[in-house]
């Protein structure tokens, strides 16, 4: 159980990304420390210690320290293609959220008009209005589906215990433009195959995202014993998906 991936601060980056090119991230959770609804067993972030969907302010950064952060680092001359909200754990879970995003755009359209705004989001909030109206000012919304079915979300994504999925998929119905991000994993725990894979599978074609994003495990995990999908089995997937279900699926 590692925890080598969890941010020191709100800005990092901006890295290079293969979906989206110059990425600023901005982290609106506490630096060393990973707050989440979820405590998937693949995080690159570790272990979530504060299993929750109303965190504490402990630690978290205020409103006007994350703009502030925003706004020094667009000012310096680097390309930026895409603001990312991401970061140690689900970052919808701020408090402050839909402030901080309506915030975060008004800033991007003065120093960055050309940049858009991204979310990397477990969907557990879309149902908050709160978290629905700031979705509108989102670009980009990316939201995580890696099942089909309660057990398998059960034993992947390790959700607190008032989580179910049939809330999820009917949360991620009403968001528009939908962009689905599963993690495909394999090991004694899999939804790379079975029962698991066409579940999550059947699941997508009733969503029938705009796109379906793919990838699998590169970095330490929260757990041993997760291991990575072979690149040619993705590329299956890949192909599975848009033979049997016509949806517009890539693997990364």
């Amino acid at each position: 159980m590692r925890n080598n991936a969890l941010l020191p601060g709100i800005i990092y980056g901006p890295v290079f990304s293969r979906r989206l090119g110059r990425s600023l991230g901005i982290n609106l959770l506490p630096a060393n420390r990973k707050v989440c609804s979820f405590d998937c067993i693949y995080c690159e972030c570790g272990r979530t210690e504060e299993l929750t969907l109303t965190p504490s302010r402990r630690d978290l950064p205020t409103v006007e320290e994350i703009l502030s952060a925003v706004d020094q680092a667009l000012r310096k001359p680097r390309t930026v293609d895409y603001l990312t909200f991401s970061g140690n754990g689900e970052p919808t879970l701020h408090p402050d959220f839909l402030e901080i995003v309506q915030c975060i755009r008004k800033i991007t359209e003065r120093l960055r008009p050309q940049a858009k705004l991204v979310l990397f989001s477990n969907a557990t909030t879309v149902l908050n209005p709160n978290i629905a109206s700031a979705l509108a000012w989102i670009d980009v919304p990316i939201l995580k589906l890696d099942a089909g079915d309660q057990q398998t979300f059960n034993a992947i994504n390790q959700p607190l215990n008032t989580l179910n999925l049939k809330d999820i998929v009917g949360g991620l119905k009403s968001i528009s433009p939908r962009i689905i991000q599963s993690m495909l994993i394999d090991g004694e725990i899999s939804n790379a195959r079975g029962a698991a894979y066409e579940a999550w599978a059947h699941q997508l074609a009733g969503l029938n995202p705009n796109e379906v994003q793919i990838y699998t495990a590169d970095r330490a995990t929260a757990e041993d014993g997760v291991k990575a999908v072979e690149p040619k089995v993705l590329q299956k997937i890949v192909d599975d998906l848009h033979q049997r279900f016509k949806l517009n699926a890539k693997a990364y």
